[in-house]
């Protein structure tokens, strides 16, 4: 985080900070922009004494509260919530020269009345610094934002100090000046704190997401083949089972190895586990992008696809070509010797919807059709005697 600007070093962080201050810079101007106009206008009230410059005074007024008002509407259309930053600055500066104005009025009026070319402490002075407070504090801007557009104003007011007691000493401009600069200060340190604090908040809520979303990712995959998980497929299978188009067949394939046990016993669940491995990337390998994929545990794996039809032809094709897949030898290596392992795989196949389909039933279905295909042989295809399917 750079010290001054509060930016954060990563680009896409900032970005992501950018976006979501966003919501919240626009619901407090919501709030902190009408009111000020409220009172803002209010003040008019005091003006209607005023004799001198009363019809300017009254029009500078309307000008900046249609221009703010104006640049406030503006920041909420969607087309330009990327600048509102700058919309809102534009907002302040506006209102900071409008006020600069009326001050130059104010201070030549109270001169009139108290004879005097200082006229004392000019009556409009005092709105400068509630300006300086309102962007800093209640504008929703970025401090950066903030901090130029303060010293805008502070440099503008002094401008017009040194202009307005020239040749009358140094005292009250000294005295303005002071003010500014202490309201200056004291409003972008409080600023300053505020969006760190908040720019703090929002890494931890990063690091805390991610944290959980990690715990997420690892609780839902299989810690081996890095598939989803019986738990994730349970649920994914759920969310299936509550879509319902036309037209489309949707299938669980249940695939268990065969002869993968004497794998185990013979070489050690170390080459098992390679084994597995393997196959988990073949499976992946071999089906399509929006086909689901995971290990239910040892050597089953379920397989959830939607194809387009009304019968059982498409998913016992692609069940053939995983039954392939799976039975490509493996090559491995064993005390630094080469080992060659054949492995086939069992599959059976649930169509669904069908009534009363939970996922605990699907699963239960290609379960008992790959039992099924187990007792006719090694690497066959049993697709279960399926109720009327619901399409």
């Amino acid at each position: 985080m750079n010290p001054i600007t509060l930016c954060f070093l990563d680009t896409s962080l900032e970005r992501r900070y950018r976006r979501h201050q966003l919501d919240v810079s626009q619901k407090l101007t919501r709030v902190t922009i009408p009111l000020s106009c409220v009172l803002f206008a209010s003040y008019a009230l005091i003006e209607i004494n005023l004799q001198e410059h009363y019809e300017t005074l009254l029009q500078l007024r309307t000008a900046i509260l249609v221009s703010v008002l104006g640049l406030f509407l503006l920041s909420r259309i969607s087309r330009f919530r990327h600048q509102v930053n700058g919309i809102l600055c534009l907002a302040s500066l506006s209102t900071a020269a409008g006020t600069l104005m009326m001050f130059h009025l104010g201070h030549d009026n109270a001169g009139e009345h108290h004879g005097d070319d200082q006229g004392g402490f000019p009556v409009y002075f005092v709105s400068l610094l509630l300006l300086v407070f309102w962007t800093y504090t209640l504008l929703g801007l970025q401090f950066i934002y903030a901090m130029a557009c303060g010293l805008l104003i502070w440099l503008g007011c002094t401008a017009s100090c040194a202009i307005l007691h020239s040749g009358s000493g140094v005292l009250v401009e000294a005295n303005e000046a002071f003010f500014m600069m202490s309201v200056n200060l004291l409003s972008g340190m409080s600023a300053y704190a505020r969006e760190r604090q908040s720019r703090q908040l929002f890494l931890h809520e990063c690091h805390i997401t991610g944290e959980r979303d990690d715990l997420r990712d690892h609780a839902m995959c299989d810690s081996l083949t890095g598939l989803l998980n019986r738990r994730a497929l349970l649920e994914r299978l759920d969310q299936i089972l509550d879509i319902k188009t036309q037209g489309i067949v949707q299938a669980a394939l249940f695939i268990d190895l065969d002869g993968f046990k004497p794998i185990n016993d013979r070489h050690g669940h170390q080459i098992g586990d390679q084994v597995l491995s393997i196959i988990a990337e073949r499976l992946s390998n071999t089906l399509r992008g929006n086909d689901i994929v995971g290990r239910l545990g040892g050597d089953e794996f379920l397989v959830l696809i939607s194809r387009e039809g009304d019968g059982r032809k498409g998913p016992e094709q692609l069940a053939h070509r995983l039954v392939d897949a799976i039975s490509h030898p493996i090559h491995l290596a064993l005390d630094e010797e080469p080992l060659i392992i054949g492995v086939s795989a069992s599959v059976g196949i649930s169509l669904f919807p069908f009534s009363g389909a939970t996922p605990e039933t699907v699963i239960a279905r290609a379960d008992s059709a790959m039992y099924e295909a187990k007792k006719r042989g090694r690497g066959r295809v049993v697709t279960g005697n399926p109720l009327k399917l619901v399409l």
